[in-house]
């Protein structure tokens, strides 16, 4: 069965001054998986995704979200793609004066036209399906690192949106919470059916959560492959991009052959 693409890149390309960022990009990702992009610094990864948030209009190439094009600057398209984004920022971006409740209110209550108890039931579910459900009270102050992040993710899903953008979701945590931050974010997309579209330096959480894994590698994307088959991939840049961490996975026995 083919599987449909609900985001689709066609060549493109990105300059700023004298230096060629993308370069003839091509990338599909499908209904309701979860995309891992990884890549060096200054590789591209967030320009590209400034193009899937519509942040930046291409040189050359198209970018089409849902079957929107989102690379014309058409103000009508924008606009309908945005509705079906959702975007959790890497600082999380949280209101400190707002409560958890009221930072995930937020969108609703810019965006759409809902009574109060219909806010509350949305909120309390993605705070609910994030492990948040005792949090809504508190102030971002009062948050561990962990917990600021899954606020950010609920406050991005809670317009239940087809597609998820997150830029280093993990970024600044140590392993334990992460590991925990990868499981809560991926179920909760997962129960509210989104497509995931996740940017990170973190190898162990792009192999603990992709569905499919992309390098970004001199303006392309030059491998995209279920994890195991890009864990086995024979393209030289993804080795060398691989080599150290799996050394140091061979090196503690988690990684035999």
């Amino acid at each position: 069965m083919t599987r449909a693409a609900i985001i689709e890149v066609r060549g493109l390309c990105k300059r700023f001054g004298e230096v060629e960022v993308l370069r003839g990009l091509d990338l599909d990702v499908y209904e309701g998986e979860t995309f891992v992009l990884l890549g060096g610094s200054g590789s591209g990864k967030t320009v590209l995704m400034k193009h899937l948030e519509g942040l930046l209009r291409p040189d050359a190439g198209t970018v089409r979200i849902a079957g929107h094009d989102v690379s014309g600057g058409a103000r009508r398209e924008l606009d309908a793609t945005h509705r079906l984004i959702g975007v959790a920022f890497q600082a999380g971006a949280l209101f400190d004066s707002m409560t958890v409740f009221d930072n995930v209110a937020f969108p609703l209550r810019e965006q759409l036209s809902l009574s109060p108890p219909q806010i509350a039931a949305r909120v309390e579910e993605v705070l609910g399906l994030l492990g948040l459900g005792d949090a809504g009270h508190k102030l971002p102050a009062a948050l561990s690192g962990g917990m600021k992040k899954r606020v950010a993710f609920a406050r991005a899903l809670v317009l239940r949106p087809r597609v998820l953008l997150a830029d280093e979701p993990t970024a600044g945590l140590d392993p334990l919470t992460t590991e925990a931050v990868d499981d809560a974010i991926i179920s909760a997309q997962k129960a509210l059916g989104a497509t995931a579209f996740i940017i990170t330096h973190d190898l162990p959480t792009a192999f603990r959560i992709a569905d499919r894994i992309g390098l970004l590698h001199e303006g392309r994307i030059i491998e995209a492959a279920p994890p195991e088959q890009f864990r086995q991939s024979q393209h030289p840049a993804v080795k060398a991009f691989l080599h150290d961490w799996l050394e140091r996975e061979r090196a503690e026995g988690l990684v035999t052959r």
